[in-house]
């Protein structure tokens, strides 16, 4: 069955307060600090990781640890560590995306003609998101791995996905998460001019390329997958150290999302 296109979950204004729900937050921040941390945390490690009373951090840790979300560790004497239940969470979210099993032979391949690992990018909300990642042994990940994300306007995947939706959403994108930078009315005007045409010529040639967050010496390549309408499911991409001729890798690449979006159906 072809993948459906969705309005590509039209980018939703990001919340400029706080959230409201400070116990929500303070679960969140458990799991983050949990999941970032390479051995299991005691209660007093959690509380000052994520600035949180020890009384309420043990109130949360209860809840997490009724639902699966956090488990005690066996080795170290009152540490948590992640649970199962967070884990196959994970699984399920990854498991949706029918795409990836797809992208890894195509990307096999296409690393071996490239020698630079390749990277699948699916639109996150306002942000591109790495769900699949093929690396080259002998060459750096520049800091690629599985759940990258960046806003869609500053990597290459998220113009190139960008690049292939209808005007309308585009110009949304620009209002709800560019303009706000505008000193004033007449620099928005110029600057979502200057939004769309990039976007019309990335479109045109097929491929987006900009500078990695990572520094100035490292580019990213991108361009979009498409389903059988011509609407952007996915983005296929490369980071290389600049200076390099780019078009040793544009024509491998652009074939490579030709032929992921042929098999797509």
């Amino acid at each position: 069955m072809p993948l459906e296109y969705s309005p590509m979950n039209a980018p939703d204004p990001l919340p400029e307060e706080k959230s409201k729900a400070p116990a929500v937050d303070g679960a969140l921040d458990i799991l983050e600090a949990l999941v970032q941390s390479t051995w299991p945390l005691t209660l007093s490690e959690i509380a000052e990781r994520v600035n949180l009373p020890v009384t309420s951090c043990h109130r949360i840790l209860g809840t997490l640890l009724q639902r699966g979300m956090v488990v005690r560790d066996l080795q170290r004497r009152k540490a948590y560590c992640a649970g199962a239940r967070l884990f196959q969470m994970a699984s399920a979210a990854y498991l949706q995306q029918p795409i990836v099993p797809l992208f890894h032979p195509i990307a096999d391949v296409l690393k071996n003609e490239l020698h630079q690992g390749v990277k699948l990018s699916v639109q996150a909300g306002s942000h591109a998101l790495v769900v699949a990642h093929v690396a080259w042994p002998f060459a750096d990940t520049f800091g690629v791995y599985v759940g990258l994300s960046d806003v869609l306007h500053r990597c290459a995947a998220g113009k190139a996905m960008m690049s292939m939706l209808p005007v309308n959403v585009q110009k949304h994108y620009w209002s709800e998460f560019i303009s706000a930078r505008a000193p004033d009315t007449a620099s928005a005007l110029a600057g979502v001019e200057a939004w769309m045409h990039e976007l019309a010529e990335i479109k045109r040639v097929g491929y987006a390329l900009t500078r990695s967050d990572i520094g100035p010496s490292v580019c990213e390549l991108a361009a979009p997958v498409l389903n059988r309408r011509g609407e952007p499911l996915a983005a296929m991409g490369v980071s290389f150290a600049a200076p390099h001729d780019v078009r040793s890798y544009v024509t491998p690449l652009i074939q490579a999302t030709w032929q992921l979006s042929s098999r797509l159906g």
